[in-house]
């Protein structure tokens, strides 16, 4: 059974055992810059949530590049345990952790790519079911390895 199967098998069974009293669904979309040793691409991520507790949250992303010429980013996906950090009643910082793949594609061909995925963030809350959030994320795979940042907005539900 390959990491992701295992990590998606975790989401699920914390999503089911998850307490309804403090849990909410987060669903937001971001611009996202992926730098590697070769150069970067940009991409539209989307990403849903669940908040476990006020500290806890599993999410799930996937990212599809904007047209960079030779490169291009076909498609990054990752599943994160994240850990939340309230600092005000509207702003939060957050760790992650997760595994994640990537592919690209190439002149020379399709490169996929499989490792883990972690990272730093924050979000202010502009009203009570909306906010933006800013993520820096490491992804280190197998092959090699990037520098992800992003911006976009979530909200809450």
């Amino acid at each position: 059974m390959n990491k992701f199967a295992i990590m998606a098998a975790v989401a699920a069974t914390a999503l089911m055992a998850a307490p309804s009293a403090n849990a909410e669904w987060y669903a937001g979309a971001a611009y996202t810059n992926f730098e590697y040793d070769g150069g970067d691409v940009d991409a539209v991520t989307g990403r849903l949530g669940y908040k476990l507790s006020p500290n806890f949250a599993i999410e799930g992303e996937a990212s599809t590049g904007l047209d960079d010429g030779d490169v291009e980013l076909n498609h990054n996906a990752g599943v994160y345990a994240v850990g939340i950090l309230p600092v005000t009643s509207n702003f939060d910082v957050h760790g992650r952790v997760g595994v994640q793949t990537t592919e690209v594609g190439t002149p020379l061909g399709e490169f996929e790519d499989d490792g883990i995925g972690y990272g730093v963030g924050a979000t202010y809350r502009l009203a009570s079911g909306f906010g933006i959030r800013a993520d820096y994320t490491r992804l280190e795979g197998d092959e090699g390895e990037a520098d992800a940042m992003s911006i976009g907005g979530v909200f809450n539900f």
